[in-house]
């Protein structure tokens, strides 16, 4: 082994590595897959966008039985020292993360219901309008509604970190004036890079990194496209150009990692969210063998982030910030009430 990788792999084994967005299979494989990746947290979708209060809680129950049943291999993450815990043990440390807030409405009791069952990062909307504020898949986003503002309060009183990924600008904008604590873009990518509908334009990072928050880049390939070759299918070099232009506008501290990838997504439901209109135009342009970044298929290779990134420039430090530090800086800051 060369020295540059002699490198990257102590870097990437001393480093606590966050997953800032996925959903994972309940299953053996997942856990492999985990700890060849040496991934120390994931922060998992526990339960489906729309579904309903019932089904919600029957998501968050499997899940929270399924590490009961792995207790010697998982943890329940309620705060950053159980990450910390996990690192040490070498265990994963599920984060429960809901993308949608639709099962709970504006029932601000029932939302501490899913804070006590473990819920500790929420995304207020998901692609549509809901009671809180606009899916970056609406026309017109009129931004936080009043009953949004409320929501986002009683998460800062609770200590859930706020989520606006799917969200359309002016909610995303106006969550950032309402919370008292950072807010975060779970999942995301550069607009002025690769513009969609789900990517973050400069304006709106710049206000995100100066409320403290930040965004986590994916390495879906229908996300990392490039506008000019749209057939072309996206690597980590081109990951590492996301991260380099958010460190370049606002500082390495605000960029992190989250593939959002879906474990238990199949080709059939690929075919559904195609016919989906609140979902169609997400993944454009991409078949199902080629829907990921080249070099990043699935947790396993997770551990190639580390020499991409060293690659492109940054320093261990750095690197160690966007694997997993700047993910704890922000749980830290929402979840010690």
């Amino acid at each position: 082994m060369n020295s540059v990788a002699t490198q990257a792999a102590d870097v990437h084994r001393s480093a606590v590595v966050v997953e800032g967005s996925t959903v994972i299979e309940l299953s053996d494989a997942h856990l492999e897959r985990i700890r060849r990746g040496g991934v120390t947290a994931v922060n998992h979708t526990v339960t489906r966008p729309y579904a309903g209060t019932l089904e919600a809680l029957r998501d968050v129950n499997t899940c929270r039985r399924w590490i009961d049943a792995h207790s010697d291999q998982v943890l329940l993450a309620l705060t950053v020292a159980d990450i910390e815990r996990a690192k040490a043990e070498g265990k994963e440390a599920v984060i429960l993360g809901p993308q949608d807030t639709e099962m709970i409405g504006v029932d601000l009791d029932l939302l501490g219901t899913f804070y006590d069952l473990g819920v500790r990062i929420l995304q207020l909307t998901y692609q549509r309008q809901n009671l809180l504020g606009a899916g970056c898949g609406e026309p017109v986003d009129s931004g936080l509604t009043l009953a949004g503002k409320r929501f986002v309060a009683e998460m800062n009183d609770l200590g859930i970190l706020v989520d606006v990924s799917h969200c359309g600008e002016a909610t995303g904008l106006g969550a950032m004036e309402a919370s008292s604590t950072p807010v975060v873009v779970t999942h995301s990518f550069c607009n002025v890079l690769s513009p969609h509908i789900r990517a973050k334009s400069d304006d709106f990072l710049k206000a995100l990194a100066a409320q403290g928050g930040v965004l986590g880049i994916t390495t879906l390939s229908g996300f990392l496209h490039y506008p000019d070759e749209p057939g072309r299918r996206p690597d980590l070099t081109r990951f590492v150009e996301h991260v380099a232009h958010i460190a370049d506008l606002v500082g390495v501290d605000h960029v992190a990692i989250a593939t959002d990838y879906d474990e238990t997504w199949t080709q059939e439901m690929r075919i559904a969210q195609l016919a989906d209109p609140n979902q169609a135009d997400l993944l454009p342009g991409f078949g199902w063998t080629d829907r990921r970044a080249i070099g990043m298929d699935d947790a396993g290779d997770f551990a190639n982030f580390t020499p991409a990134l060293l690659d492109g420039g940054f320093s261990p430090d750095e690197v160690t910030k966007i694997l997993g530090q700047n993910w704890l800086r922000v749980f830290d800051q929402a979840w010690t009430v």
